[in-house]
């Protein structure tokens, strides 16, 4: 993916967080498959120094 593509989809998951933390209820049905998994881990294990850059 490029740049763009990558922004267009962080926008779309931030929309979906503020819906979940927002309206009750809420649900997007999306589960967490490997490569999300992937990059939850890298953000609680600190691999993401700042937001342009990344080590996954």
């Amino acid at each position: 993916m490029n740049v763009d593509q990558h922004l267009k989809i962080a926008q779309w998951h931030t929309e979906q967080a503020r819906l979940h933390a927002t309206k009750e209820g809420y649900s997007c049905g999306c589960k967490a498959n490997p490569h999300d998994q992937k990059a939850i881990d890298a953000i609680e294990s600190g691999m993401v120094k700042e937001e342009t850059t990344c080590a996954v």
